[in-house]
């Protein structure tokens, strides 16, 4: 490539003259001198600006320190409201424990909580000409009795005619037998189904996530509305049951008491509310039943001995105080404090909590408090004493010994415990296992002369599976 010719001089000047080129040098610029006026005039307007700026953020600060107090004072009234909310549910929790359920008074019924017109009888019955037992003796002569909205209303014997049959509707039983309903003080029907599957049972709560002791689990949860055993009970005369958990554990759970009537309710539906004898009574005015077992059926479920069972219960009892005792404590606190003023109320809540509550613990608490029944599986008479000694330490009473198959050795002990302690057992149902094996058919007649209450119960599923008796 050829190289470039230098340009001569006019040509360059041409060059440069057409096409601009600058110079080859730049002449220095001579320096601005600014007037003082401008001077003063840009202060004066920086400082404005700053004055601006400054007063801005504080009126901002301001702002948000308003808005802070106003938000405090939203929570802290909030919190106040909440605190003092939280304080009166303690004061029905300290209440609560003062009060105990109560069985209603015939004279002061005016109708049966269970009872509607839907399912009821529509107007009040009477049945005339009846032989009537009323669980001591036969009477002497022809009655007449009358229902009217769930209850027996009058008795009066046929002959009187003092039973009006205006607006009822009447029923002539030509001499047959009227008595009481049948009370069966254990069974697990509707908890099991019968005809019985695998599938069906829900009355031990066996699982090594719980252990043997199982207080807080509730029998009604297990329910079925619909077992078709509840029909052939009642056809027995039996009319209400004591529905109890299983025996596999040291404290099973919680029972209920169940009336043996399916779709008994408004609706006519399979409804375990419904099969309540308390329904529609107040869930805490409801009475409350607490199943334990000694013996062989824990022990082989656990593997524990005898005196292994005894340690775990009295644990359970121990630390049910310990937290009964917290209850207390706390209670006694908001005596001293619910006739004082809010902020005081609101500090002691703040400090102290809520009332103290222990889901695994509520039940057993229930039973020292005395607000829960105990019902005891329970056969031989070292196990009858053992627990009477237990449950004494810790001022638990023994409502009922179920089976107690050999309490008829024993009735002079039991009558010592001086709880007016209940054996329900069995009429002749025996012999399936060791504990069973020193039954007597007299034993209801001994514990009766002895001066010891004694029940005859079905133990209903449990006799289908080894049909062995004495008979």
């Amino acid at each position: 490539m050829p190289l470039p010719q230098a340009i001569p001089s006019k040509e360059a000047d041409i060059y440069h003259d057409t096409f601009q080129v600058p110079p080859p040098y730049e002449v220095a610029a001579y320096p601005r001198v600014r007037s003082r006026r401008a001077l003063v005039r840009s202060l004066i307007s920086f400082r404005v600006l700053v004055c601006i700026f400054v007063g801005g953020l504080l009126a901002w600060h301001t702002f948000l320190l308003e808005r802070e107090s106003e938000l405090r004072d939203v929570a802290q009234h909030a919190s106040s409201s909440t605190h003092l909310t939280r304080f009166e549910e303690s004061v029905k929790h300290c209440a609560a424990l003062k009060t105990f359920p109560e069985s209603p008074k015939p004279e002061t019924r005016k109708s049966n909580p269970r009872w509607n017109s839907a399912r009821g009888q529509d107007k009040p019955v009477v049945l005339r000409n009846m032989t009537f037992f009323d669980g001591e003796s036969v009477a002497s002569e022809p009655m007449d009795i009358k229902f009217e909205k769930g209850l027996i209303t009058e008795l009066a014997t046929t002959a009187s005619k003092s039973i009006s049959s205006d607006g009822v509707t009447e029923h002539d039983l030509h001499g047959r037998f009227v008595t009481p309903g049948l009370v069966d003080m254990h069974s697990h029907h509707s908890s099991s189904l019968w005809p019985a599957l695998p599938i069906t049972g829900d009355e031990n709560e066996v699982n090594k996530a719980f252990g043997p002791l199982t207080p807080f689990m509730r029998i009604l949860d297990s329910l079925k509305a619909y077992d078709d055993a509840t029909r052939i009970i009642m056809s027995g005369g039996i009319t209400t049951s004591l529905i109890l958990p299983g025996s596999a554990n040291i404290m099973g759970g919680e029972g209920t008491v169940i009336k043996n009537v399916l779709k008994a309710g408004e609706l006519g539906e399979y409804v375990v509310e419904e099969l309540l004898l308390e329904h529609n009574i107040p869930i805490e005015e409801r009475h409350r039943y607490m199943k334990l077992a000694c013996g062989e059926n824990p022990k082989r479920v656990y593997d524990h001995t005898r005196m292994g069972n005894a340690y775990i219960l009295r644990d359970q009892f121990a630390k049910a105080k310990e937290h009964l005792q917290k209850q207390d404590e706390y209670c006694e606190g908001v005596t001293t404090i619910s006739a004082r003023s809010d902020e005081l109320k609101h500090r002691f809540v703040k400090e102290n909590g809520d009332f103290p509550s222990d889901l695994r613990l509520e039940s057993t608490v229930g039973m020292l408090r005395g607000r829960v029944a105990m019902q005891n599986h329970c056969y031989l008479p070292e196990d009858f004493e053992t627990m009477l000694r237990v449950t004494g330490e810790y001022g638990v009473r023994v409502r009922a010994f179920h089976h107690a198959l050999e309490a008829w050795q024993v009735p002079e002990m039991l009558k010592a415990y001086g709880e007016n302690v209940t054996i329900a057992t069995f009429a002749e149902f025996s012999l399936y296992k060791f504990e069973a094996y020193a039954p007597n058919l007299s034993a209801g007649k001994i514990l009766n002369d002895h001066g010891i209450p004694v029940a005859y119960k079905s133990d209903h599923t449990a006799t289908e599976k080894v049909p062995i008796s004495l008979s």
